[in-house]
């Protein structure tokens, strides 16, 4: 029972907040497909360079996902 008093009371992060980290994951999943995916291929593809974009697609996607699912938590509060 007591450990309920040190439940927060309230969010410990306002929608707008999040909104904003949100906005800050996109950013970065669209600078891990500029900087691991897009220069490679414009330099030349070699087989370390594959491995490379590989990365860098999911290092883009997880970004866009997480902005996305950080999205949806913002609209549920």
């Amino acid at each position: 029972m007591i450990l309920l008093f040190f439940l927060p009371k309230q969010p410990r992060l306002v929608s707008e907040e999040i909104l904003r980290f949100a906005n800050i994951f996109d950013n970065a999943g669209q600078v891990f497909l500029g900087v691991m995916v897009l220069t490679p291929l414009v330099a030349g593809l070699d087989e370390r360079g594959a491995f490379v974009i590989l990365l860098g697609l999911l290092g883009a996607l997880f970004s866009w996902f997480f902005s996305w699912w950080l999205t949806r938590k913002a609209g549920e509060l």
